[in-house]
């Protein structure tokens, strides 16, 4: 009797704890992101969710792709997913852009991530449009979903082209984690290179100087760290914001010991 009187308060609470577990809500993936399109991949037997953290822009997009089995409206997690950006411009000319496809075939967080790297906006001149190609490991069938986009240019260039003598042409593109603040930030410089309307390339060949300064304020900050080549024309660095307000990244873009170009982005701290 006595250790029906002990097992039995033991049996009760695991049995609310375990109750509260398979009560506890699935956390949403795509909480906090903005839905860009959708549509199916048909000959994959995938429905295809294009998402983005914001509307899309002039300038490096990160972006996630969410897959459901179009008929059970399953998630599938296992597929090969890639991106096809094209540009469409009147006159019959066209032109793609660079394009980071997922790295993994297996999802991360039920999403596939990966980039595009917008170098012009939606407008007169021409119209975009998204294929993602979908590789479904389910049932071993591909398929593309062809997808409607539109590109904004954001208030303040995020990304900037050069061209330079040889005829080289490039875009360099910045990136944030998270909103910039007081004290130092992480941040990403990016950088591709065209090399025909079709091609953009990463580039891991370059090298920076960063000066941060306030223009209005006429001062920059200490503990800057020039960004460096990480993979994939990735460069990470660190800048300091000292207050808030209106902040100018200037960068002086090296290659091989040679200046190449000096250009700057404007941001503002809040």
């Amino acid at each position: 009797m006595r250790l029906l009187k002990i097992y039995f308060p033991l049996l009760l609470i695991s049995v609310v704890l375990f109750s509260c577990s398979d009560n506890e809500p699935e956390i949403n993936p795509t909480a906090g992101l903005t839905k860009i399109s959708e549509g199916y991949a048909l000959g994959a037997g995938a429905k295809v969710e294009l998402w983005a953290k914001q509307e899309l822009f002039t300038g490096y997009n990160q972006l996630f792709v969410a897959l459901y089995d179009s008929v059970n409206k399953s998630r599938i997690t296992e597929a090969h997913v890639t991106f096809n950006p094209e540009m469409n411009m009147t006159g019959g000319m066209a032109h793609a852009c660079p394009i980071e496809n997922p790295e993994d075939e297996h999802a991360v967080n039920k999403l596939f991530p990966g980039a595009v790297v917008f170098i012009m906006p939606t407008s007169d001149m021409g119209s975009w449009k998204m294929d993602v190609n979908v590789h479904n490991h389910s049932n071993g069938k591909s398929g593309i979903a062809e997808l409607d986009i539109t590109v904004v240019d954001p208030q303040l260039p995020k990304m900037k082209s050069f061209q330079i003598e040889s005829g080289e042409k490039f875009f360099v593109s910045y990136i944030f984690p998270a909103e910039p603040k007081v004290g130092v930030n992480a941040f990403t410089v990016v950088v591709h290179k065209k090399e025909s309307m079709m091609n953009f390339p990463a580039v891991e060949n370059f090298s920076f100087e960063l000066t941060p300064e306030m223009p209005s304020m006429d001062h920059g900050s200490p503990n800057n760290v020039n960004p460096t080549h990480v993979k994939l024309g990735h460069y990470e660095g660190k800048v300091n914001f000292t207050m808030t307000g209106e902040w100018r990244l200037n960068l002086d873009i090296n290659r091989n010991d040679e200046l190449l170009k000096e250009m700057y982005f404007d941001l503002v701290v809040e």
